[in-house]
Formats: C-alpha cells, sequence, structure tokens
C-alpha cells in the first residue's frame, strides 16, 4: 500500500476530473487531461501518467479510487 504523501484528491464534475488545486505550482482549479480508458485502468491498477496542464509537471499514477490519485511520487 502507498503512503498517504502519495496521494491527492480530485473531484468528478460532469465525466471530467479536477484537482481543487496542483500539487506543484499550487493552481486552482485544474482540469485534468486523462482519457477515460486510462482512469478505468487506473482503478484496476495499471500505471498510468497525467500531465498537469498548468505547469507540464508528470505524476505516474500508481492506482486511483474514488476519492483519491495515488502518485509514485510524493505529491504532499
Amino acid at each position: 500500500m502507498l503512503d498517504f504523501h502519495h496521494s491527492w484528491p480530485y473531484e468528478r464534475v460532469a465525466g471530467d476530473l479536477y484537482f481543487e488545486e496542483c500539487p506543484f505550482c499550487h493552481q486552482s482549479p485544474v482540469l485534468l487531461t486523462i482519457k477515460k480508458e486510462a482512469v478505468e485502468g487506473a482503478f484496476e491498477g495499471i500505471k498510468t501518467h497525467i500531465v498537469m496542464p498548468c505547469c507540464h509537471e508528470k505524476i505516474v499514477i500508481e492506482s486511483m479510487d474514488s476519492d483519491y490519485i495515488w502518485a509514485a511520487q510524493t505529491l504532499r
């Protein structure tokens, strides 16, 4: 199991995923550019990645649940 420091909360609004605040540059809110197939894979534990549109930092997603993205790197 991943450490809580590797997690970041997200919100789902009308099928889109948002971070309330970017964990890197702290811009708010941030629309995540991730495909539906990648989200489904992340829920199954398949690694995927997203590039933050605000600062172009990359997050390697280890898994997702209904509230958090669990990343390979520390986000908190």
